[in-house]
């Protein structure tokens, strides 16, 4: 079974698809961020020896999350911010103007689309603004 979004939307998804033939690769700087802890590495599944429940010992203390926020293009990471803690819609936009904007260059240059998912973090009003909403259009 393949799951899909219910909010999916063919007509913006075809747009997408339009847009994403008339660049190249060199134009793409892609923002993804990505958490861990100690925890993430736990297993949660284990081998044993038929009628034994495999067990694992471990402490349950929540550890502190670490965050890293990277920009890329296809030649390697442009920069990058890692800190304790989730990052913030405020500190989000920070990271945009002062560590990845000076890297990008006006369109159709290369590193001048900005590509992101959806999280929540991109959602402010800074990122949504008039302006930004005409760069996404071009």
């Amino acid at each position: 079974m393949q799951i899909r979004a219910a909010q999916r939307n063919p007509e913006l998804r075809a747009l997408w698809f339009r847009k994403l033939v008339d660049w190249t690769a060199d134009q793409l700087v892609f923002i993804d961020k990505s958490a861990a802890n100690e925890r993430t590495a736990h297993r949660k599944y284990g081998w044993a020896p038929i009628g034994i429940t495999p067990h694992e010992m471990r402490s349950f203390q929540h550890s502190e999350c670490w965050s890293i926020l990277p920009a890329y293009t296809i030649h390697g990471f442009i920069t990058w911010e890692v800190r304790h803690g989730s990052f913030t819609a405020a500190t989000f936009e920070e990271f945009l103007e002062t560590k990845v904007l000076p890297h990008c260059n006006p369109f159709p240059e290369p590193r001048s689309i900005i590509i992101m998912d959806n999280a929540p973090i991109h959602h402010s009003e800074v990122l949504i603004s008039p302006a930004m909403l005409l760069m996404i259009s071009i």
